[in-house]
């Protein structure tokens, strides 16, 4: 009879200790679904989840600095190491993680990158583009910083309808071929800027793509022409036309003629129905997109 009345207490013991594990771990499954539901965790591949797992460490919560490690958020980093982007995204790919900077995949160092520029209040998506006939091929540019935007009242837009400059689409165009920018400072051209767009100009100098006018000026704010755009195009690809080009407003000996038919016939950059190419007409930021899109995404 002990052994038997010892046994059964045993078994009781046994009996409880499963059911409270078992509550245990009940409760703390619940718990974990109610936090994943209400959004308390950070998706696993956002940008503030790869910070809390790489950067968290140095920076601190919010990347508000700790010791020797700068805050990442306020004005002293919002007028310095992220001021924009592209800052931004060197600063965080070369200094983080701190013991072995540079080792995380691209989309992480992108995402943390908007991350931090979220919490400075700094717009990182374009807000103007979602039902533009042009949406995917600037979405595209501009998820691989060929192209950028404005930042106004909050907001970043690309402004697809207004005229890019001459500047501007040099600029997108040297960073879709990603050539090697050039060191030379010095040109002929009198009018060039002395910092920002001036070393993407010279790079295209350096490559053939433009010459500037007789004058001896670029024009870097003036919007370019589909005409230019056309010798542009047929510089960089070594274009050739195969015939005269079959538009009705390019005439025989028009300075571009040989340029348009061989990115016309080339499927590069086309017409209108009305049989006409409008040489001198202006191009849009969109209508540039595509272009550079289409060069650079050949089907």
């Amino acid at each position: 009879m002990p052994q038997l009345r010892l046994k059964k207490s045993w078994l009781i013991l046994l009996t409880g200790a499963a059911v409270l594990v078992t509550g245990t771990l009940l409760q703390s499954t619940l718990r974990s679904d109610t936090a994943h539901s209400a959004g308390t965790e950070p998706a696993a591949d956002s940008g503030e989840a790869i910070y809390e797992q790489h950067c968290l460490v140095c920076h601190a919560a919010e990347g508000q600095g700790a010791g020797k490690y700068p805050a990442l958020v306020g004005e002293a980093a919002r007028k310095g190491r992220l001021a924009n982007y592209d800052k931004a995204y060197a600063f965080i790919s070369r200094n983080m993680p701190q013991n072995n900077p540079g080792s995380l995949k691209d989309d992480e160092y992108k995402a943390v990158t908007k991350y931090l520029l979220g919490l400075n209040g700094i717009p990182t998506d374009l807000s103007d583009v979602a039902n533009h006939w042009a949406s995917k091929e600037i979405l595209a540019l501009f998820d691989k910083r060929v192209v950028d935007g404005y930042t106004e009242n909050g907001k970043l837009l690309f402004k697809p309808d207004q005229f890019i400059t001459r500047a501007e689409f040099i600029r997108y165009f040297v960073k879709a071929k990603e050539w090697y920018l050039t060191n030379e400072t010095q040109s002929d051209l009198t009018d060039l800027p002395k910092a920002g767009d001036r070393v993407y100009i010279l790079t295209a100098v350096e490559n053939g793509l433009i010459e500037g006018y007789p004058d001896h000026t670029f024009r870097p704010k003036a919007a370019i022409t589909r005409a230019e755009i056309a010798a542009i195009l047929a510089r960089s690809e070594l274009l050739k036309p195969t015939g005269p080009a079959a538009f009705k407003d390019v005439s025989s000996g028009f300075w571009a003629e040989e340029a348009i038919a061989a990115v016309q016939q080339s499927q590069l950059f086309g017409g209108y129905e009305d049989g006409s190419f409008r040489p001198a007409q202006q191009i849009t930021r969109a209508e540039a997109a595509a272009v550079i899109y289409r060069l650079t995404n050949p089907s």
